[in-house]
């Protein structure tokens, strides 16, 4: 071949040989950023934190039986209703309409009332009771056991225990009084993981006044289906008229003559729970008995005494009136509930 033709046609070879190796290290170049970048994603997307879709904390029934009660504390435990006979010949039934009970849970202690559960240990009124654990593994129940029948128990359903307050479909607490076979029905609600407390006390104000009209309704509307349960209709002194015992005693005006445990004490009606008396009565309530012995009745008195919610009742039949603290752990524990809050 002529050696001038051969020579251009070599170097536009070479030329056309350079700018394809110019092309496909700039084509692999490319396709290395890409694949770093894609890589680089993907790293990011592995590193990020799934995110957990909320759900509701069950009970733990072996740490409530150490007195750990921290699985309680992630929801707001309110009263759905109680168990009740109201001696219409139905026996006991739950209703739904009786829901002014309030349970205070904390880490280490579990208030109602006048009960207190601390460590498995049961107190009522502040004196500690002997009491006995049974926990089947769905359920626990701590209980008094007391000779004289005044009894309490307190039962834990975790969420998807077959009950018959709300099928298991939530946490559910029970509290059982002996006194008029008594069950108060406590369900926890809207769950929430962050929640520090199922019970957050409210602050009390600086108002002199610790009974209000508000308080005062609470009481009547828990009195009225209090009193079917004893199977007893009571009158209430309206804080005008006077209420006459079948006895012939007149209050509030004859408490000016009575005693308190025996002891000469300052007692006497008072509006908002304040007042220079050592009792200062809020709310009066009488029932006249019907059967023999004649004449009988049952009074009981509302009080505050040092500002804090007492019920005083009296059944004399003659002499000088004694009230004494009641031992119906209903009426206390219902008093309580609408004085404190």
């Amino acid at each position: 071949m002529n050696k001038k033709i051969l020579l251009p046609v070599m170097i536009c070879s070479m030329v056309l040989l350079a700018a394809c190796g110019k092309q496909s290290s700039k084509s692999n170049d490319t396709q290395s950023q890409s694949t770093q970048s894609s890589a680089t994603k993907s790293s990011a997307k592995s590193r990020q934190k799934p995110v957990k879709k909320h759900e509701d904390i069950t009970m733990n029934l072996k740490q409530i039986q150490k007195g750990d009660y921290s699985s309680l504390l992630h929801g707001n435990w309110k009263m759905i209703g109680a168990k009740v006979n109201y001696h219409k010949g139905n026996g006991l039934e739950f209703d739904r309409s009786q829901v002014d009970g309030q349970i205070s849970i904390t880490k280490d202690k579990i208030v109602d009332g006048p009960l207190t559960l601390k460590s498995n240990s049961v107190s009522v009124d502040g004196n500690e009771e002997i009491a006995e654990v049974q926990n089947n593994g769905k359920t626990l129940s701590i209980s008094t056991n007391n000779t004289d029948e005044k009894n309490w128990s307190i039962t834990f359903y975790p969420a998807g225990t077959s009950n018959e307050y709300n099928n298991g479909s939530k946490n559910l607490i029970t509290v059982w009084m002996s006194d008029d076979n008594y069950t108060e029905v406590f369900e926890e609600q809207n769950s929430d993981n962050n929640s520090k407390s199922s019970f957050m006390p409210k602050e009390k104000t600086k108002s002199s006044s610790l009974w209000n009209a508000s308080k005062d309704e609470k009481l009547s509307s828990f009195i009225d289906k209090w009193s079917v349960t004893m199977d007893q209709d009571y009158d209430k002194y309206d804080g005008v008229n006077d209420i006459e015992t079948s006895t012939g005693t007149t209050y509030p005006r004859d408490l000016s003559n009575v005693t308190v445990n025996g002891q000469s004490s300052s007692i006497g009606w008072s509006k908002n729970g304040k007042g220079d008396y050592e009792y200062n009565v809020v709310a009066i309530y009488n029932h006249d008995g019907d059967v023999p012995p004649l004449p009988n009745h049952i009074t009981y008195f509302f009080a505050y005494h040092n500002d804090e919610p007492v019920v005083l009742v009296d059944q004399s039949r003659d002499g000088t009136p004694d009230l004494t603290e009641t031992q119906n752990a209903q009426l206390n524990a219902g008093f309580n509930r609408i004085a404190e809050n």
